[in-house]
């Protein structure tokens, strides 16, 4: 059987396309991370926030990872809803304060 001719490539395809850029396959540091072969959902459910940071702690390859979630984030504009889930070390509300700073004064509405 072609690959290309099974009905679920295109949007396999343009899915690997939408996360990875122009070449479609992961970034060769994915397979040195130390989330490799851990299970997704750690990274994204709020109650394993902080065990999902301590495999990040460990990371060897976790400034490549912060890089490639925060290239992304601003290249797919995913950032203007809300950044989510620990990448990098990072959490959703970090990466939010990096895109949108809090200022130390409200300004008054009139």
């Amino acid at each position: 059987m072609n690959l290309h001719d099974h009905p679920g490539y295109v949007g396999t395809r343009t899915l690997m396309l939408a996360l990875f850029g122009p070449s479609g396959t992961p970034p060769a540091w994915r397979a040195d991370a130390a989330c490799a072969g851990e299970d997704t959902e750690l990274f994204f459910v709020p109650t394993t926030t902080a065990e999902a940071l301590d495999v990040c702690a460990g990371c060897p390859v976790i400034a490549q990872c912060r890089a490639d979630q925060v290239d992304w984030e601003n290249r797919t504009r995913s950032r203007r809803f809300y950044a989510s889930g620990v990448v990098g070390g990072t959490t959703g509300s970090e990466r939010n304060q990096t895109y949108y700073p809090r200022t130390t004064t409200r300004k008054e509405v009139a």
